[in-house]
């Protein structure tokens, strides 16, 4: 009897063959893309400090929840290339009654959410990355699958000629992340099994989501200019969230930045 895996891996070359053709039309590669989200522009010491206002709804059985922080945040670097950090400090939480049992879980969960941020440039390494759109306003939307996964279905459809081959990787990597596709490669940790990013020709991310295999999390960003730097006018961020004594519930968080001052005394 005939095989069927011979039709199927030559199809499935046809793909990557496809995609790469339709790629090299592209007037910025993706390897320039990833080299400026992974670079950062500004490495100097800083300091920044600025008032926020937070608004965090939860989705629970009893219906949608709002929590509102408002407080101070404060950014740094210290050194020449080091991460940056940030602290939060919450000088005001409103609780509705049904939360106020959790109010010091919720305190925690909110500084964390503030104070963390999602940064593709930590997962991009572990990806094959791609670009799914060029769009007309000078940004871009980055794809990226799993390498294990990528390398998995290569070898599976006997192509493993091609698995140190950049462009056949990058492609064979949009093939799986297609909706009709991307059921199969739902896998569990480490890291995101799938990510989506958009960004600009300066690398600045402004939309990351982040597929795992319990669901996704994702934010938007924009941003304002402060002695030639980008820094969070607004975030706003959807995901799952674990809440001690109520379990992990869905939710969306607004977070507005104002009152941004460059090198100030902390607040």
């Amino acid at each position: 009897m005939y095989s069927i895996a011979r039709p199927r891996a030559t199809l499935v070359l046809a793909c990557v063959l496809t995609f790469a053709a339709a790629a090299t039309g592209q007037t910025v590669t993706v390897d320039a893309l990833i080299a400026k989200v992974i670079t950062e522009p500004h490495p100097q010491p800083y300091t920044l400090t600025a008032d926020f206002n937070s608004r965090l709804t939860v989705n629970l059985s009893t219906g949608r929840i709002p929590i509102v922080a408002v407080g101070t945040l404060f950014e740094s670097r210290a050194a020449n290339g080091d991460p940056r950090t940030r602290k939060a400090t919450i000088t005001r939480l409103d609780i509705p009654l049904l939360l106020r049992p959790f109010s010091n879980s919720m305190r925690t969960i909110l500084t964390n959410l503030i104070e963390s941020e999602q940064k593709p440039g930590e997962f991009i390494p572990t990806q094959d990355i791609f670009i799914l759109e060029e769009r007309s306003d000078g940004r871009y939307v980055l794809g990226g699958v799993r390498q294990d996964i990528v390398t998995e279905f290569m070898t599976k459809y006997n192509q493993q000629v091609f698995l140190k081959d950049a462009t056949a990787r990058r492609a064979f990597a949009k093939w799986l992340f297609a909706p009709s596709q991307r059921h199969q490669i739902v896998r569990p940790a480490p890291g995101p099994y799938s990510l989506q990013a958009m960004v600009d020709d300066t690398g600045l991310v402004h939309q990351v989501t982040l597929w795992y295999d319990w669901g996704k999390v994702g934010s938007r960003l924009t941003f304002v200019m402060v002695g030639g730097r980008p820094f969070w006018r607004e975030l706003i961020g959807d995901g799952l969230t674990d809440i001690p004594g109520l379990g992990r519930v869905d939710g969306v968080m607004v977070l507005q930045v104002t009152n941004h001052c460059l090198n100030c005394q902390p607040r």
